[in-house]
């Protein structure tokens, strides 16, 4: 039988790997939105239109 130590151990590992995985997938859209933001602009999309496309802001797209 498991101890309180050790459930409480694997309750917090469970809620870590959870939290990094969403943290991940987040991380991925943003990347993905912005590699179609520069397609975008690189066909001559202006950068309200992109951003209205992507989702991203003005200014995220310009940092890049």
């Amino acid at each position: 039988m498991k101890h309180a130590v050790e459930i409480w151990r694997d309750e917090m590992i469970d809620v870590a790997t959870r939290e990094g995985e969403r943290k991940g997938k987040r991380e991925g859209k943003r990347e993905s939105a912005l590699e179609i933001a520069d397609r975008l602009m690189a066909k001559g999309m202006s950068i309200n239109d992109v951003a209205d496309a992507t989702g991203l802001t003005v200014e995220e797209i310009l940092q890049r």
